[in-house]
């Protein structure tokens, strides 16, 4: 019985000594159960159970105890060690396992992607429209004596291959190289021996197992006398390879060491490759841009001819930004159906997305040339790039340079990013260099899958409605000239981030409102452009606003100024309805003035007159001086209208008098105006002639350019009473490129009436 009881002890020991303990812990106090009983009734035959039950009981407490505490510890830690090795020992397996199959799958890929290889059957000389100078530069460029090195830079999307092509089927091309002329379409180049590869199957070599293909390629162009011409199109497909630019730069560095080589190259972005290396052919061909706008149409109505004529062609042409592929993708909807207006629409709402399709890659997909871009090693390799880019995808005008700092100033790595995106072709310099622009697919392609973040969003607005702040942005005001200087090449962009802050449900829609109502105060006396009103009055009603009575207002103001007066009348009703929910008596006077003279312009003298006495009286009686005095100013047009000349002079004057007593020049300068025009109509036209040009001199001078056009068209019918038709001509002529300019096309239209008149006296006369 002892020796059965050790040999148990022996296999329980054995156990508690290896990570296999926790296994068997059970069996184990079983089996020392049964030891204890059999040493009991052992000791028992033997008398000695006093003494062994004592031992028992302490080799048994002593055992627990280690089997708990030390053993089992023991066992976790070399548990724990065994399986960290069995796991990096399967770590390790899969990595090998990964590495070899990655190799074994690109062994594979690219003797499937040789023995693919179409073979690189130079395409057919395609139509192209425009581009004639910039073609027979290249073509100059390419014969040169020392034998040609071009590269046609630009943007995805502009046609470069078709130039490249349209440059090497150029008949004093095809003289000097013959047959010689050889298409690489890099784009298949996914590797350097798939380069390489390319290259051997255009100049027709036979297949080789040689470990140095280059080396035969290179052997065979410097042996042969015969001239070669090789166009390595799409090329920033192997210059992009992850790894081997230096081998790529290699390839074409012993290509153009070859004096019977000639070059041309087609790639993304504005930096030529392997400049250190290779003396590219000057002056260096510019990155090819956008079309202009007749060969945009021509190469539009080539696809779909039906569309034209279609009074809304040019202006989808300028939506695109005149980008070739996003005409070509945009004529064949337009050849499949779309009318003109419905693209229009579906532009503004789907952007890039109406020019993709699914499964389409940089031929026919927008959205797949851009990413393309967007994918490139530069970009991704910055992360600034991306986040600038979204910066000035805000701003369809471009940025100025030197206010790029403040429209950014969490990206302070911007001057880097910068200088990826141009290298890039994502953005490009102004003529004058001064501003960064972004053609408009690429603009509409960011804001859609790049919105910019929330904090950049709101640094650039605050910075941008600081360009016209309420007070300045009136003409009378000392700084209007400066504001009006700052924003005349940013009011694009300016509009373009109200209706943005304007729709954004989770910005500061009230300080939105607040801006679009001060821009809007400087427009009146610009361009009379009611866009951004317009949406914030919208805005203003579904959020209601305490500033929708000011925004209908001035709504209706510009409406009046652009000559829409059934518009204008509704809305000025509107606010003048508002004002008084408000309890704001003045500015509610104020609308019925306005109304007043609404009716006047349509002959309604009467009614203008009472309305216009009932709004003088509020004002003055709540003494309000400088608007009563407005409200004066419009009676005595009624006057004017009645040919009762006499009678508006006086009140005429005595509006002056009253708007110099408020300091209002602008007041003043008007009523200069309507009395030059009466005194014109009494025949008295020497002071008729003083007044108005004192008054044109002082609207132009304060930057209020509707009222100087109006001014002009004034003295027009001043000389032309007096029977000066050529000075008449010429002041409506004046007055007619302001009204242009400004956009109020029907005082363009009563212009132009003038002018044909005019014209058909002078011929007659």
């Amino acid at each position: 019985t002892f020796h059965e009881i050790l040999s148990e002890l022996k296999i329980i020991d054995k156990r508690a000594k290896t990570w296999r303990a926790l296994l068997y812990y059970l069996d184990n106090a079983e089996r020392l159960k049964d030891c204890a009983a059999k040493l009991h009734w052992a000791m028992e035959e033997f008398q000695v159970s006093s003494k062994v039950d004592s031992c028992l009981k302490d080799l048994q407490r002593h055992e627990e105890l280690r089997m708990g505490q030390e053993r089992i510890l023991e066992s976790q830690q070399e548990m724990h060690q065994g399986l960290q090795r069995e796991l990096q020992k399967g770590r390790n397996e899969v990595r090998y396992g990964f590495l070899e199959m990655r190799e074994a799958m690109k062994e594979q890929d690219t003797s499937h992607a040789l023995s693919s290889i179409l073979s690189s059957v130079l395409p057919p000389d395609p139509k192209i429209f425009g581009r004639r100078e910039y073609i027979q530069k290249a073509v100059k460029l390419l014969l040169s004596a020392t034998g040609g090195r071009i590269v046609i830079l630009g943007p995805g999307g502009m046609g470069k291959t078709s130039v490249a092509l349209k440059v090497i089927h150029d008949s004093l091309v095809v003289e000097r190289f013959g047959d010689n002329r050889c298409w690489i379409p890099c784009e298949q180049a996914t590797s350097v021996p798939l380069f390489i590869e390319l290259i051997a199957r255009s100049l027709n070599l036979p297949n080789s197992s040689s470990k140095d293909r280059l080396a035969e390629i290179i052997a065979f162009l410097k042996s042969s006398k015969i001239l070669y011409v090789l166009l390595l199109d799409n090329f920033e497909t192997p210059w992009d390879i992850e790894g081997h630019q230096s081998h790529v730069a290699d390839v074409l560095t012993s290509l153009a060491s070859i004096p019977t080589v000639s070059l041309i190259i087609t790639m993304r972005g504005n930096q030529h490759p392997s400049s250190h290396t290779i003396e590219w052919t000057e002056p260096r061909l510019p990155s090819l841009l956008q079309l202009d706008l007749d060969s945009a149409e021509e190469a539009f109505l080539k696809i779909s001819p039906a569309a034209k004529g279609d009074p809304g062609l040019r202006t989808l042409l300028q939506k695109l930004d005149c980008m070739p592929l996003a005409i070509t993708l945009m004529a064949k909807l337009s050849e499949d159906g779309e009318t003109i207006s419905e693209l229009l629409e579906q532009w503004k709402s789907e952007r890039t997305r109406l020019l993709d399709q699914p499964g389409g890659d940089r031929r026919n997909s927008i959205e797949v040339s851009i990413r393309l871009s967007l994918h490139s090693r530069s970009v991704k390799g910055n992360p600034d790039a991306i986040r600038l880019l979204s910066v000035l995808a805000m701003l369809p005008a471009g940025a100025a340079l030197d206010r790029v700092p403040q429209m950014c100033p969490s990206i302070p790595g911007w001057r880097a990013a910068l200088r990826v995106l141009r290298a890039a072709a994502l953005v490009y310099g102004s003529v004058d260099k001064s501003r960064i622009q972004m053609l408009s697919p690429i603009q509409s392609y960011i804001l859609l899958h790049h919105p910019l973040e929330q904090q950049s969003l709101k640094e650039l607005r605050a910075l941008y409605y600081e360009l016209a702040p309420e007070d300045k942005s009136r003409v009378a005001h000392p700084d209007f000239k400066n504001v009006r200087q700052e924003l005349v090449k940013e009011e694009a962009n300016l509009e373009a981030i109200l209706i943005n802050a304007l729709h954004d449900q989770n910005g500061d829609r009230e300080t939105a409102i607040s801006a679009s109502v001060s821009y809007t105060l400087y427009l009146i006396h610009q361009r009379p452009r009611s866009e951004v009103i317009a949406e914030a009055v919208l805005v203003a009603k579904a959020t209601d606003s305490s500033m929708l009575a000011r925004c209908l207002y001035w709504y209706a103001t510009i409406l009046y100024r652009q000559g829409r007066s059934q518009e204008a009348e509704s809305v000025f009703k509107e606010a003048r309805d508002e004002y008084t929910k408000t309890g704001n008596q003045e500015s509610a006077a104020q609308c019925s003035g306005h109304l007043g003279a609404l009716l006047l312009d349509r002959g309604q003298l009467e009614k203008a007159r009472a309305l216009m006495q009932e709004s003088r009286d509020t004002l003055l009686q709540l003494g309000s001086v400088n608007k009563a005095a407005w409200c004066l100013w419009d009676f005595g047009r009624t006057y004017s209208k009645q040919g009762d000349y006499k009678s508006a002079c006086s009140i005429f004057e005595q509006a002056r008098l009253e708007f110099d007593s408020t300091g209002d020049h602008i007041g003043s300068l008007r009523c200069l105006t309507t009395l030059g025009s009466a005194l014109g109509h009494q025949g008295d036209y020497d002071a008729a002639e003083s007044a108005l040009e004192e008054a044109t001199s002082g609207f132009i001078e304060l930057g209020d350019l509707y009222s100087a056009a109006h001014c002009l068209c004034d003295l027009g019918i001043v000389f032309k009473q007096a029977g000066n038709y050529p000075l008449s001509l010429e002041k409506f002529q004046e007055g007619l490129a302001i009204y242009t300019q400004i956009g109020n096309l029907p005082a363009a239209e009563k212009c132009k009436a003038e002018i044909d008149e005019l014209q058909a006296l002078l011929t007659t006369g």
